[in-house]
């Protein structure tokens, strides 16, 4: 699995083109995130891809204008941290309130006008 950590100027279309070129070749892609990054954006791509792909992908993001710098690495556990530590922080998030559910005999009164 390789990690792809790309920067970019939030303009009009720009991460759908980050994402097009993965999809273009038919590539998995189970985790993307895309965050603010001080005055630009990051995204952060997981693929099962060759060296070849790693190239290929590369090069196409560097052509996209908005495109500041593309990352790749192979680190699983830095995804796999994030990953948790997010589903930590939502576990502890409050719920919705749900319905109530009223003890009684178990008939409903229904609402008069």
């Amino acid at each position: 699995m390789h990690v792809f950590h790309i920067r970019y100027r939030n303009t009009q279309g720009t991460l759908m083109r980050i994402l097009t070129a993965a999809c273009r070749r038919g590539i998995d892609t189970p985790y993307v995130q895309a965050e603010p990054s001080a005055h630009e954006h990051k995204v952060t791509l997981l693929m099962e891809v060759n060296q070849k792909q790693v190239g290929q992908l590369s090069r196409d993001w560097y052509a996209i204008v908005d495109v500041l710098e593309v990352d790749p690495a192979i680190a699983v556990h830095e995804v796999a941290e994030r990953t948790r530590v997010a589903r930590a922080i939502s576990s502890g998030a409050p719920h919705p309130p749900g319905s109530a559910v009223l003890a009684g005999d178990g008939a409903t009164q229904p609402a008069l006008a």
